[in-house]
């Protein structure tokens, strides 16, 4: 008996290998239980044959395992240039846009040189929009990540109610500060306290609907929320507290000045 071209298959709940034999009238089926059975009633030929066909068959899967991992490391190389571009365009745009503080604190220099605690508190302020942004941020990210079922109306009301709530506990804690380190000064303290919960509320709202902007409208992975909140916040929190300090600290000091 010779054996031709065989394969043989593993039935894992019961034990027994099928090997496929060809003799030279007729093909038969071995149904061989154990390992050694196997081994013992196949023919020295037999087994080189054997043996050769699985080198072969272990041959084949080897070069499918070498050439699938090749294609995935050209596509992992691929989508990691990709990726690398296209953080550092936001990243130049971010630089670029970020500048925009720069010119807000130039139009306003006249109030900063006057009043030296604006220029003491803004990171402070910038800071708190920007980690209160990036915190809502990152809870829509898990949200739109993990919901099938998602709708914008009842997150909007409920992270507004969350804001105003946020926004006044915060805003407790930073006059606190404020007016501890200003010896008690109630104007300056309140000013730098009506910025803060202006800039934690509108930060917490941008937060909570610019990932869903960019997934459902622009079509950009929202995870690049986060540095474009930080951004936003930095700029939107100058334009806030110098407004908020010219309207406080200059017009409404001036009118009680004339007042007097």
């Amino acid at each position: 008996m010779t054996c031709g071209s065989y394969d043989s298959y593993s039935l894992s709940y019961t034990n027994i290998f099928y090997l496929p034999t060809m003799t030279q009238r007729h093909r038969s089926l071995k149904i061989i239980d154990t390992f050694d059975e196997q081994f013992s009633s196949l023919s020295s030929e037999d087994l080189q044959t054997f043996v050769a066909h699985v080198r072969r068959r272990l041959d084949d899967v080897g070069e499918k395992e070498k050439s699938s991992k090749q294609r995935n490391d050209i596509e992992e190389e691929t989508e990691g240039q990709s990726t690398i571009w296209s953080r550092v365009c936001l990243l130049s745009f971010l630089l670029i846009l970020q500048s925009g503080s720069s010119f807000i604190l130039q139009s306003f220099s006249d109030l900063i040189s006057r009043h030296i605690l604006i220029t003491m508190y803004l990171t402070m302020l910038v800071g708190a929009g920007g980690n209160a942004g990036n915190q809502a941020a990152v809870l829509v990210i898990r949200r739109l990540a993990t919901s099938r079922t998602f709708s914008v109306r009842p997150l909007l009301i409920r992270e507004t109610f969350s804001a105003i709530i946020i926004g006044l506990l915060v805003t407790s804690v930073g006059f606190v500060r404020v007016w501890i380190e200003e010896r008690g000064a109630v104007l300056p303290s309140l000013t730098i306290a009506i910025a803060l919960f202006c800039i934690v509320t509108s930060s917490i709202l941008l937060g909570t609907l610019l990932p869903v902007i960019l997934q459902r409208i622009i079509n950009v992975d929202p995870a690049h929320a986060g540095p474009i909140i930080q951004v936003v916040m930095d700029i939107l929190g100058v334009c806030i507290t110098c407004a908020i300090g010219q309207t406080l600290l200059v017009n409404f000091s001036s009118h009680k000045h004339k007042e007097l």
